[in-house]
């Protein structure tokens, strides 16, 4: 018995394992749950957000798809530059309709990422309706304080010459989300949001400069070019 018995040292080894191992997993749990656990396919509508919801999730492409008027959900797995998975993300589609955005304010809640999708062929008459997705999620108490990582999908870049590039399109919600700005802070701020999230507003806004660091890429969700995508959603594994 004597022989099969531990020492007080080994207790000790032992026992910090299992602490520690312990305290490994509650922080693992913990910082799940801090950076949320969703990632939001924004913008407005027939920006493609739903056919790239359905190339995300199914891995390929679906053709046309209609307007979606309630959240799609499903996982994607993610793959490496390697085209290795190295894990998997829940993805929501939130609709774009103008009277559904109170859904957006519901899961920004519980959000880990946004993919803002816009039509880079037809940004200037929807600039408006874009930057307003983009005040709205920037400007989330919930986004300022996690300051969680928005990335700016410029779909249709298969339209080519019809396709604005990623800087014009950049720049352009940029410039609509400054005046915004302007506007807000005018009226008197805007109760329930975090408007200092946007920088000072005695400069000149720069997406670059926010707490929420914000990436740009060309994708064409209608051929299955979302690679830009899935490097963004490997960051976050």
């Amino acid at each position: 018995m004597d022989e099969l018995s531990l020492s007080q040292p080994q207790v000790q080894v032992a026992l910090a394992v299992v602490i520690g191992t312990i305290l490994l997993l509650i922080l693992k749990l913990f910082s799940g749950r801090k950076r949320g656990s969703a990632v939001l396919l924004v913008g407005p509508c027939n920006g493609g957000k739903t056919t790239l919801f359905y190339c995300l999730k199914d891995g390929a492409t679906h053709g046309a798809t209609v307007a979606s008027m309630q959240e799609n959900e499903g996982w994607c797995q993610v793959r490496n530059d390697k085209d290795r998975i190295v894990g998997s993300v829940r993805v929501l589609d939130l609709p774009g309709h103008p009277r559904l955005r109170s859904k957006l304010e519901q899961f920004l809640k519980d959000a880990s990422a946004v993919v803002l999708v816009i039509d880079s062929a037809d940004i200037t008459p929807n600039k408006t309706e874009a930057a307003e997705d983009l005040f709205e999620v920037l400007t989330h108490p919930a986004v300022a304080r996690r300051r969680l990582p928005v990335l700016l999908a410029c779909n249709k870049a298969d339209l080519e010459t019809q396709a604005h590039s990623v800087d014009f399109c950049r720049r352009t919600i940029e410039k609509q989300l400054d005046a915004m700005r302007k506007t807000r802070l005018a009226l008197g701020g805007d109760p329930g949001r975090a408007i200092s999230a946007l920088g000072k507003p005695d400069k000149p806004l720069s997406l670059a400069a926010l707490r929420s660091p914000i990436t740009s890429a060309s994708i064409s969700a209608e051929k299955g070019d979302v690679s830009e995508v899935m490097r963004f959603l490997a960051k976050l594994l």
